[in-house]
């Protein structure tokens, strides 16, 4: 009879364990977090020989730079004495600062992150200052849905830092430098005159994360960083363009959060494309040369918008349609 208890007393004594370990870290998770690590979170942070604003300066610290509070407890916390990892000391404003869970790291890694990308009218360096910080944790993000999340975040961070350099100075420094570095995933723009991510990152990083909760994010991103160059008036471009965008979006998320405004701008655009009278005159467009390139895009622009559920799915239908009849075979684009 006692031998047949032993496995549940066993079974008991490690429930007993589970439960104990189980409360012990929840009292550890709920317990504050103590002031003895820190990040600062913003870019190029002045470290000061005393806590006052006019005071000299030790040094600067980029975004994400770790700081121990090295400074006597109790005093007023506007200003914190913290030491780096070369071992300089000063002050800081703690605003400028976020503590740092040695165990929870992330937390805060995607607080500052998300702070710095939500900002408008950053320049330059700041803008680099937040995408070496994104490069320099996202090794130690491997959660697979965690890890997406944030190489969505770090492409964002290159487009702003992109945007933010001058009309005409990508040939200067720092810009130069720095745009050869990310040459794999940004180019030039010459008719607009700007940089801008290329396409093939964005759907590249689509595909390794397509199972993640951010792939809608990062397929809309794709729609709205836009195409190199320009149409010129050429009729099938603006077509294959809302193909290659728009279209390539609903493709991929039929019922996405962003489909409405996706047939929305199809429906726009060839609404726009319909409305001359005389389309010749307002396009460049020769039916027996170009009919074939347009029928091929609005084909697909058709099956991708016919597979929504969006709100103005039928009406985008219509006027593909309409879009469509330049090319019916018994007519000449002339005579409309």
């Amino acid at each position: 009879m006692t031998q047949a208890r032993r496995p549940c007393v066993r079974l008991a004594r490690t429930f007993v364990s589970f439960s104990i370990s189980a409360a012990a870290l929840a009292g550890l998770r709920a317990a504050p977090l103590p002031d003895g690590l820190r990040l600062t979170s913003a870019a190029n942070v002045t470290l000061r020989q005393t806590p006052t604003a006019g005071a000299p300066a030790v040094g600067q610290l980029p975004l994400g730079t770790e700081l121990t509070d090295v400074g006597p407890p109790g005093m007023d916390k506007t200003w914190i004495r913290v030491r780096a990892s070369d071992g300089r000391e000063g002050w800081v404003m703690t605003s400028l600062t976020r503590r740092l869970d040695p165990i929870w790291r992330w937390t805060t890694y995607d607080q500052i992150i998300a702070d710095r990308l939500a900002r408008k009218g950053d320049g330059f360096p700041a803008a680099v200052e937040l995408v070496t910080f994104i490069d320099r944790v996202l090794p130690e993000y491997t959660n697979p849905d965690g890890r997406a999340q944030v190489e969505y975040n770090r492409l964002r961070a290159i487009a702003a830092a992109v945007r933010a350099i001058p009309f005409n100075h990508g040939r200067r420094e720092p810009y130069a430098a720095w745009l050869k570095s990310w040459s794999a995933v940004v180019v030039y723009d010459e008719p607009g005159g700007r940089w801008l991510m290329a396409d093939t990152a964005i759907w590249s990083l689509h595909a390794r994360s397509s199972k993640a909760p951010v792939a809608d994010a990062v397929a809309w991103f794709a729609v709205t960083n836009g195409l190199g160059g320009e149409c010129e008036g050429y009729l099938p471009c603006y077509v294959d363009w809302r193909n290659r965008l728009e279209g390539e979006y609903l493709r991929r998320h039929p019922d996405g959060r962003h489909a409405d405004a996706a047939v929305a701008a199809v429906k726009g655009t060839i609404d726009r494309l319909s409305a001359p009278p005389r389309p010749r005159e307002a396009f460049a467009f020769e039916p027996g040369r170009d009919c074939r390139d347009l029928t091929r895009s609005l084909d697909a622009l058709g099956k991708a918008v016919g597979a929504t559920r969006a709100e103005d799915k039928d009406a985008a239908l219509a006027s593909l349609a309409t879009l469509g009849k330049f090319c019916s075979s018994d007519r000449d684009l002339s005579r409309r």
